[in-house]
């Protein structure tokens, strides 16, 4: 049944046929307890509950069959709540994330490769200063030559 019109017929038909009862409240009461129930068997323990209907035989397949009927509303969520969602799973990730401890070997051998190429820059720097000097040398002598 597509329309709730439709359906609501459809309980008044079939209330009338097992019960011999065909009311429009007790139709709309019956559809609307359907509806907030989880699965037939709450709706069944709901209608027994309440003393509706003397749940025996063809009313407790009338009560499976319109539970099966009855639209229910599908959990839709909303998009700020799946954001946030999503945002506490990525910060729980990312509280999980520890930091990696080297071994004492390994942070010995990271300071003497550092220490070691710091010698070569500063041996390079030696040179360039060298090099330079021996220009300005060499510069200096032509002068005094060309004079």
């Amino acid at each position: 049944m597509a329309t709730p019109a439709g359906l609501e017929r459809w309980v008044q038909d079939e209330l009338h046929s097992v019960l011999g009862l065909s009311e429009r409240h007790v139709a709309q009461f019956l559809i609307g307890t359907a509806q907030r129930c989880t699965s037939a068997e709450e709706f069944v323990q709901r209608l027994r509950d309440t003393d509706t209907l003397d749940l025996s035989g063809p009313a407790r397949d009338f009560a499976l069959r319109l539970w099966n009927k009855v639209p229910r509303k599908a959990v839709v969520e909303k998009p700020a709540r799946a954001a946030e969602r999503e945002a506490r799973a990525l910060l729980e990730k990312n509280r999980s994330y520890r930091l990696l401890e080297d071994s004492e070997e390994s942070s010995e051998e990271t300071v003497s490769r550092a220490g070691s190429s710091l010698q070569k820059k500063r041996k390079k720097r030696k040179h360039l200063r060298k090099k330079r000097e021996e220009e300005e040398e060499e510069e200096a002598s032509e002068k005094k030559k060309k004079k």
